[in-house]
C-alpha cells in the first residue's frame, strides 16, 4: 500500500471519529459543565466525577491520596487499609471541603468508620482576580480572617475544554474556588 492511500486513510479514519465525537457530546452543552456524581476509589487511587453532559457517560477524574484520618497506631491503619481494598470499590464521596492554607481539596467517603477520605492538591483564588477584572487588584482582594479552613465546597464543575475542575467555595464573598488538573473522557 502506497504511503499516500494510507494517509490518506488515516485522515478519513480520523474524520469519522470526529463525527462520532461530535455526535456523543453535542455541542449544546457549554462547558464547565455541572457534576451530577463524585466517586473516589482506594484501590486506582482516583476520583471519577459524572458529567451533566451528552449521553450522560462523560467523566473527568484525576489521582488522589487515600487515607484513614486517625491517631491510631500503624497495625490498626495497616489492617483497614487491606479492609478498604477489600470493599466494593469505587466508594460515593459524603462530604467535599478544600483548604486554601494547605492548597488541598479533601472528599469524606462512604466506607467503614466514616473517617476514609481522599486528598488532592488544588490551586486556591479569588475568580476576580483570576479573570483579571481592572477594579480589582490581587493586593485588595484578601481572604477574610475569620473564616476556619477548611471550608465546604458549594458547587462542582468540571470542564472538558480546559481539562480543570472547578470547586465554588462557602468563603468571603462567594468567588473563590478551588481548582485541579483532570482528564475528561467517555466511559464505553
Amino acid at each position: 500500500m502506497s504511503a499516500r492511500r494510507m494517509l490518506t486513510g488515516t485522515f478519513l479514519g480520523l474524520g469519522a471519529l470526529a463525527l462520532a465525537a461530535t455526535a456523543v457530546a453535542p455541542a449544546a452543552n457549554a462547558a464547565p459543565v455541572p457534576v451530577t456524581a463524585l466517586n473516589c476509589d482506594g484501590d486506582t487511587y482516583k476520583c471519577t466525577a459524572n458529567l451533566a453532559f451528552g449521553d450522560g457517560r462523560w467523566v473527568a477524574q484525576w489521582n488522589v491520596s487515600v487515607f484513614h484520618q486517625s491517631a491510631a497506631s500503624h497495625q490498626r491503619t495497616t489492617r483497614s487499609a487491606d479492609a478498604l481494598r477489600r470493599a466494593a470499590a469505587p466508594v460515593p464521596v459524603t462530604s467535599l471541603n478544600c483548604d486554601g492554607d494547605t492548597y488541598k481539596c479533601t472528599a469524606g467517603l462512604q466506607f467503614g468508620d466514616g473517617r476514609w477520605v481522599a486528598q488532592w492538591n488544588a490551586s486556591v483564588f479569588h475568580q476576580a482576580v483570576a479573570n483579571a477584572v481592572p477594579t480589582v487588584s490581587a493586593k485588595t482582594v484578601k481572604a477574610p480572617r475569620e473564616a476556619a479552613a477548611p471550608v465546604p465546597v458549594t458547587g462542582l464543575n468540571c470542564d472538558g475544554d480546559t481539562y480543570k475542575c472547578t470547586a465554588n467555595l462557602r468563603f468571603g464573598d462567594g468567588r473563590w474556588v478551588a481548582q485541579w488538573d483532570t482528564a475528561v473522557f467517555h466511559q464505553n
